[in-house]
């Protein structure tokens, strides 16, 4: 079972002081029912492009994920090092 997971940005606010992206983590191209989508703040970059706020958002939500599963793997018998191979082998890196 071979399962895809993708990053999408599916909103942009653009505040005076910050840009705000929601992020979703789609599974097989349909969004996870499972996990809400996650709300990223990001400081305002002069000269900034969109593409570089999205970039930036999916990067943060990417790690967010990846504390979330290193914190669920506590206890078990992974080491900190293995934890990144596995979350790769699962196309989330």
């Amino acid at each position: 079972m071979n399962k895809q997971y993708k990053l999408v940005v599916k909103g942009i606010n653009n505040y005076p002081d910050k840009i705000t992206a929601t992020v979703a983590l789609e599974i097989g191209g349909y969004p996870s029912l499972l996990l809400p989508y996650v709300a990223i703040s990001l400081d305002r970059t002069e000269g900034a492009t969109l593409e570089f706020y999205e970039a930036e958002a999916k990067k943060q939500a990417k790690q967010f994920f990846m504390d979330i599963a290193a914190a669920l793997c506590e206890g078990d018998e992974q080491s900190p090092e293995k934890r990144p191979i596995i979350l790769e082998a699962q196309d989330v890196l």
